[in-house]
C-alpha cells in the first residue's frame, strides 16, 4: 500500500484555495478579522468539498475562518458550532510546502484528506487544475492513482473504495486532527 503524505494533500487543498480566490477575484469580499484588519476572503459557498478542505486547512493553521458578517446574513444567529463560510490564508504556498505537518500524518487523517480530495475532484475540475507538484508529490506516491502514458494520470475508484472507504466506514469519529488527539493513532 502506497499513500501520498497528508502534507502533500494539504498543499493541494491550499493550492485550490488560492486558485479559487483568484478565479473569484472581483467578486470576493474583503472582511475584517478580529483586529479589524481586512482580508480578501475565500467563500466556500456551503459546498461540501470546500467545507471539508477548508476545515482541514484551518486545523493545520493554513487559513483562518472569519466571523460571519451580520450585514450579509442578518437572519442567522451566531452559533458556536456554525463556522463562517468565509476564510483567509495565513500561509503562503511556499510556507505550506516548507511546513512540518508530521503531527497530522496518520492513516485516519490520510483517509479523511483523500475522501476530501475525491470530493474536490468530483465537484470541481476532476484531475485538472491541481498544483504543478501534484503528479510527483501525490499521484506518483499513491496507489489510488494510475499513470496512463507520459504523465497522464487516472483516479482508480476501485482502489479508493478498497483502501479509503473501507477505513472510512470503520471510523467512529471522522475528524481531521493531530495524531495525539486521533482515534486509532
Amino acid at each position: 500500500m502506497r499513500n501520498a503524505t497528508v502534507s502533500a494533500l494539504i498543499y493541494e487543498f491550499l493550492f485550490d484555495f488560492y486558485r479559487q480566490i483568484e478565479i473569484e477575484r472581483g467578486y470576493n469580499l474583503w472582511l475584517p478579522d478580529e483586529h479589524g484588519v481586512e482580508h480578501e476572503t475565500f467563500y466556500h459557498m456551503h459546498t461540501s468539498c470546500w467545507e471539508w478542505s477548508t476545515g482541514v486547512l484551518e486545523e493545520v493553521g493554513a487559513i483562518k475562518f472569519l466571523q460571519m458578517p451580520p450585514a450579509i446574513f442578518p437572519h442567522l444567529k451566531p452559533h458556536s458550532s456554525r463556522k463562517s463560510p468565509y476564510s483567509y490564508p495565513l500561509m503562503t504556498l511556499e510556507e505550506c510546502r516548507a511546513a512540518d505537518f508530521s503531527e497530522f500524518e496518520s492513516f485516519d487523517n490520510y483517509c479523511h484528506a483523500m475522501f476530501t480530495f475525491e470530493q474536490l475532484m468530483g465537484q470541481t475540475s476532476g484531475l485538472a487544475g491541481w498544483s504543478p507538484r501534484f503528479l510527483d508529490a501525490v499521484a506518483s506516491e499513491d496507489d489510488i492513482f494510475l499513470f496512463e502514458g507520459n504523465r497522464c494520470v487516472a483516479f482508480d475508484g476501485d482502489r479508493f473504495k478498497e483502501k479509503v472507504m473501507t477505513r472510512w466506514a470503520e471510523m467512529q469519529v471522522r475528524i481531521f486532527r493531530r495524531k495525539d488527539a486521533s482515534v486509532g493513532k
